[in-house]
């Protein structure tokens, strides 16, 4: 039997109890979160497929945003993840430029790593980078 996560989309099971346990002792901090936030052109599977086909080409390969947080004066993009590794570094430095490019927000954008663990040599490029994180 297939998991289905209908409250945040695409967060596996092991992020899920890292978000719950982050949400516990934030979530009034902000006034609203999306999830699952779709930013970025996708990836145009080509003329040779119908135009339904296409746009659903596009859409699905769009990168998407684990949670985005709103408050009256700011966007945070967060990375919700068991492990920050590279990967994790490379999307929470490159989806706040897709989310302005995307939605065209005027508000200043921050980013949070919430996180279970942070990987092995990761340290020196969040401090160099100056991305706030938290440990749950």
């Amino acid at each position: 039997m297939a998991f289905k996560n209908r409250r945040f989309p695409h967060l596996l099971p092991e992020s899920i109890l890292i978000w719950e346990r982050w949400l516990s002792r934030h979530a009034d901090e902000f006034d609203r979160f999306d999830y699952d936030v779709r930013v970025g052109d996708g990836r145009d599977p080509g003329p040779d497929f119908d135009d339904n086909i296409r746009q659903d080409g596009l859409d699905l390969s769009k990168r998407r945003i684990d949670a985005v947080g709103f408050t009256p004066n700011s966007i945070t993009v967060i990375e919700i993840t068991p492990l920050a590794d590279l990967k994790c570094l490379g999307q929470i430095l490159a989806y706040p430029i897709l989310y302005k490019q995307t939605f065209q927000t005027t508000l200043p954008i921050k980013t949070l790593i919430v996180a279970g663990h942070i990987g092995t040599d990761m340290m020196p490029a969040i401090r160099e980078h100056h991305i706030p994180y938290n440990l749950v």
